[in-house]
């Protein structure tokens, strides 16, 4: 969650009431602890989109290849199920 800025100062003041740019901060070098705190914002992985769980009925053959496609390229069956169903319908519109 982010913090928000106080309104005491006044270019937060002109930026949320006359909807003005803040005069940017002068170049400084950022804190030691500043300087973990960018590396870490920058290795945390992107929010991820909402999933739901689906159910498909399959062949036993056809699970089978699917085991084997898994084995083989050591990925998951649900991540290769995903990666084939997004192919399948890049050209759908939504």
């Amino acid at each position: 969650m982010t913090k928000r800025k106080p309104l005491d100062s006044d270019d937060a003041a002109k930026k949320f009431v006359y909807e003005q740019p803040e005069t940017p901060p002068k170049a400084t070098q950022p804190p030691p602890s500043q300087k973990n705190n960018n590396i870490m914002a920058k290795l945390k992985t992107p929010a991820k989109e909402a999933t739901i769980r689906f159910t498909v009925d399959l062949t036993e053959s056809m699970h089978r290849k699917l085991s084997m496609l898994a084995a083989k390229t050591g990925r998951k069956k649900a991540e290769i199920v995903r990666m084939l169903l997004d192919e399948a319908l890049t050209n759908v519109d939504e």
